[in-house]
């Protein structure tokens, strides 16, 4: 199942150390999380406001200092209301790289899901979380090492405070297989031409089911989806490239400027030259 689903194929961290944190406010390219899934590990923490989360489609608010358990290839989306937030990414096996690595009977079953984690953290685990995202945000002397540390500790205390359970089976594998297969598809082809119609040959689906299936897992419907999609991608462009704002616009799958600056403005309550003039 997880190879079809919505991998995000990104590197989080570098090749010997593959561990990242991310400070999300409204003027990120990525505000809203969209469906996605990784085999990375990654914990979460509002700042404020409040934020929905939803993890393999199952909905969980988190408040302002509360924070939640992502494991490994899990599906997830997160919608954020007046949110910031902060996440950190990393792969479980920088912490057992030799074979023979006494911790990797105990790291190992949670890399591969052959246990899960409970979603919301408590007690100590919660203040190691805590800790975590402190020394990620600071980045001060001894990182590396300091973070390897807090991270076996996170673990431990996972353990300690019986917070891993037995694997459940999905009931709705099919589904989610189903969602996975749209979702790569559009991140594939979202610079082309993408009607309903199309995503209804993929999916198997007749057009009306689609909508509304495809609204109950990612919270929009395919257009809306992929248009942000699109304007997730232009303000990358924006950010980081040289592209004029309307070279931008072509090249993220809107062949009409007009419509361009009125879903942008839409999304992210600014026009396109506004946010240009912030990078």
């Amino acid at each position: 199942m997880k190879d079809i689903q919505f991998n995000e194929r990104k590197q989080h961290g570098l090749p010997d150390f593959p561990f990242q944190y991310y400070y999300i406010n409204s003027l990120h390219p990525q505000y809203v999380m969209p469906l996605h899934w990784h085999g990375e590990f990654e914990l979460i923490r509002v700042l404020s406001g409040s934020f929905e989360l939803y993890l393999d489609n199952k909905p969980l608010t988190l408040n302002a200092g509360d924070s939640a358990i992502i494991d490994c290839t899990t599906m997830h989306r997160g919608t954020p209301n007046n949110a910031i937030y902060e996440c950190v990414v990393f792969n479980i096996s920088m912490l057992y790289k030799k074979s023979n690595d006494i911790v990797r009977k105990y790291l190992r079953p949670i890399a591969h899901k052959k246990v899960s984690v409970e979603k919301l953290p408590k007690g100590n685990t919660k203040a190691v979380i805590n800790e975590i995202f402190d020394t990620a945000e600071k980045h001060e002397s001894l990182y590396e090492l300091k973070m390897h540390s807090l991270l076996f500790e996170f673990f431990l205390k996972l353990y300690e405070e019986e917070l891993i359970k037995n694997q459940e089976k999905h009931k709705n594998t099919k589904q989610m297989e189903i969602i996975g297969e749209l979702l790569d598809w559009i991140e594939e082809n979202y610079t082309e031409v993408i009607t309903l119609s199309t995503l209804s040959e993929i999916s198997g689906l007749n057009q009306k089911y689609l909508c509304r299936f495809f609204k109950e897992y990612t919270g929009r419907t395919p257009i809306d989806y992929i248009n942000n999609l699109r304007i997730d991608a232009a303000c990358h462009e924006i950010e980081h490239s040289n592209m004029s704002v309307t070279e931008a616009a072509l090249a993220s799958g809107f062949n009409s400027i007009s419509y361009f600056t009125k879903t942008f403005k839409r999304y992210k309550n600014m026009s396109p030259r506004e946010y240009m003039a912030m990078k």
